[in-house]
C-alpha cells in the first residue's frame, strides 16, 4: 500500500515537474521571439531615419566624392541588410529623397512611425511614417509614407518596399 502510494506521488511530482519545464521552455522562446521582434522594429526605425532624415553635410560632401558617398551608406545601412539587398537598396532607394531633397533646397526629417509585424508572413513587416519636408526653418509640410520589409531568420533586411509615399518624391522633385 505504501509503495502505491509513493509511486502515486513520485509520478504526480514528475508530471508536475515536466510540465513546470514546459511552461519555462515556452515561456523563454516567447522572450526570444519577442526580441527579435523588437530588434526588427529598432532596425526598420533606423533605416527610415536615415534614408528619410537630411541631407546633412556628409551625405553632401559625398555627392562630390564617391568613396566617400560609399563610407557614407556602408556606415548607415550595412549592419540592416543582407549584402545583396545592401547593393539593392543602395542602387535603387537609398539617396532618393536626400538627393531630391539637396537639390531643391529642402530638409526632410521622419516625425513619427509606425511598425507592425504581419501575421501571415513570418518575418515581415508593414510600417507607416510621417515624414517632414520644406526649406530648413520655414513651415513644413507632412507626407505619408508606407512600405513593407521582410527579414530573413538571421534578423537582416532580405527586402523593403515602398507602397505608397503620400506624394513624397513628387512634392520634393517638383520644388
Amino acid at each position: 500500500m505504501k509503495i502505491k502510494k509513493i509511486f502515486k506521488y513520485s509520478r504526480l511530482s514528475m508530471s508536475l515537474l515536466l510540465l513546470g519545464i514546459i511552461l519555462f521552455l515556452a515561456g523563454c522562446s516567447s522572450d526570444v521571439e519577442s526580441k527579435t521582434q523588437d530588434q526588427s522594429i529598432t532596425t526598420i526605425k533606423t533605416v527610415l531615419e536615415h534614408q528619410f532624415t537630411g541631407p546633412d553635410q556628409e551625405f553632401v560632401e559625398g555627392l562630390d566624392n564617391t568613396e566617400k558617398l560609399e563610407q557614407y551608406y556602408e556606415e548607415r545601412y550595412k549592419a540592416y541588410f543582407t549584402d545583396e539587398m545592401d547593393n539593392k537598396f543602395i542602387s535603387a532607394h537609398a539617396y532618393d529623397y536626400l538627393l531630391m531633397a539637396h537639390n531643391n533646397g529642402q530638409q526632410i526629417k521622419v516625425d513619427t512611425v509606425s511598425v507592425e509585424r504581419e501575421k501571415s508572413t513570418e518575418g515581415s513587416y508593414s510600417f507607416k511614417m510621417a515624414v517632414l519636408y520644406g526649406e530648413d526653418g520655414s513651415n513644413q509640410k507632412s507626407a505619408e509614407v508606407s512600405g513593407k520589409v521582410i527579414f530573413n531568420k538571421e534578423g537582416k533586411i532580405t527586402s523593403i518596399k515602398y507602397l505608397n509615399d503620400g506624394g513624397l518624391s513628387e512634392e520634393l522633385s517638383n520644388s
